[in-house]
């Protein structure tokens, strides 16, 4: 990873404003996560690991000068975000998605399924921790859409799992009605 990143630790060295040094600094600090979001997202590691260097590669020319760190995480989890929906929309192919996902467990495997915007409002509120505010910056919407976005997500997800969960276990629905207690997007890790 450091590799990877290296052309921005050598930018780095160079005098620059302190919004500039917090962007240089966001490599150590958020490489993995926005990997790891970006893999969650798409399902292909190499494209991840493409598109998190140019992500990066995107922030560090936007300069936009905040130095506000929470504002340039938003921003870098949006362009992110951007890059993965394009990414998306430009594969085109949802049994592609189907069958990259097969291997995978089903909260993971019902994530994935999971509409483009809704997966990363899901991945954003799960995995790196935002609240509404946040992800409706990260998605370029609305609070209350962030919210909506979220709710049917995870309404989704529930059906997924339960549907998944009967399956497995053979029971009907009457007999698992207990069980709704149990929140099954518990499962996703």
């Amino acid at each position: 990873m450091e590799v990877m990143f290296g052309w921005i630790a050598r930018l780095s060295r160079q005098p620059r404003d302190e919004a500039s040094h917090i962007e240089f600094q966001l490599p150590q600090s958020y490489g993995t996560a926005v990997i790891h979001f970006l893999y969650r997202m798409l399902q292909d590691r190499a494209v991840a690991e493409e598109l998190a260097v140019e992500v990066f590669l995107r922030l560090y020319r936007s300069s936009a000068g905040s130095s506000d760190r929470s504002d340039i995480i938003a921003q870098l989890f949006r362009v992110a975000t951007d890059l993965a929906l394009s990414g998306l929309r430009n594969s085109n192919s949802q049994s592609i998605r189907e069958q990259s996902v097969d291997s995978l467990g089903s909260a993971r495997r019902a994530v994935a399924l999971l509409p483009g915007k809704q997966r990363a409002a899901v991945l954003l509120h799960k995995y790196h921790h935002m609240g509404y505010r946040q992800i409706a910056q990260v998605l370029n919407c609305r609070e209350s859409a962030a919210r909506s976005l979220l709710c049917a997500a995870y309404a989704t997800l529930r059906r997924r799992l339960a549907a998944a969960d009967r399956k497995l276990t053979g029971l009907s629905s009457e007999s698992t009605r207990f069980q709704n207690e149990l929140d099954p997007l518990q499962q996703i890790g």
